[in-house]
């Protein structure tokens, strides 16, 4: 025996009644997912703020003979433009629009590129070599395989001779700084890079 038919106006309450209480429960889906994703993003940012900052903890103090370098700005001039610097070798200033890639070079790189590179927190070890220095190449090339990853995973440190303006073998440069050495000196550089790197105006993001 078929059930009695409801009359139609319990039957459109009842409609509403469903649509109300599909409609609850897609404002509550929604919310639990702005609320995992909320939470995830609150999770990441104290996770990558407490690493920062374990990592700063690391950063060695400055060393004594180390120079602070006049800013000379931050400009951006098209490749293969001529650049003048008032300081060699240059710490800042107007460079090129793409920065040099880290890694250890035994042909020099453009000061355009490394300036840039410099704005984005790598850290320059630079060589003079009158004549050929191959035990100096290979103990800064093994120096860069060796260096500590930081942020991104990442050496942020260009190895590449230079000499304008080179009173010393080497010469350290971050942003602004310079640390001059009279001989190769694996702490030195070492802390130099730790203190410095990932310290420029520009912080870039990961890949």
């Amino acid at each position: 025996m078929s059930e009695p038919t409801k009359p139609k106006s319990v039957q459109a309450r009842e409609f509403l009644l469903a649509q109300e209480q599909r409609r609850t429960l897609m404002r509550n889906a929604s919310i639990a997912i702005v609320s995992v994703f909320v939470v995830g993003a609150i999770i990441w940012y104290v996770a990558d703020q407490t690493a920062q900052g374990e990592q700063d903890k690391l950063r060695p103090p400055a060393n004594p003979a180390e120079q602070t370098i006049p800013n000379e700005g931050e400009g951006h001039e098209a490749d293969g433009t001529p650049l003048t610097f008032n300081h060699y070798p240059p710490s800042s200033g107007t460079h090129y629009g793409a920065p040099a890639a880290y890694g250890y070079y035994e042909q020099p790189v453009s000061e355009g590129y490394f300036v840039h590179s410099l704005e984005h927190g790598a850290v320059l070890v630079l060589y003079n070599c009158p004549t050929a220095c191959p035990d100096l190449q290979a103990k800064l090339n093994a120096l860069y395989d060796g260096a500590p990853k930081r942020r991104c995973d990442d050496v942020r440190m260009i190895v590449a001779p230079y000499s304008q303006g080179m009173t010393t073998p080497i010469a350290l440069i971050a942003w602004g700084k310079q640390l001059d050495l009279a001989a190769y000196d694996e702490k030195a550089i070492l802390n130099f890079y730790k203190r410095y790197e990932d310290r420029g105006p520009e912080l870039i993001p990961c890949a």
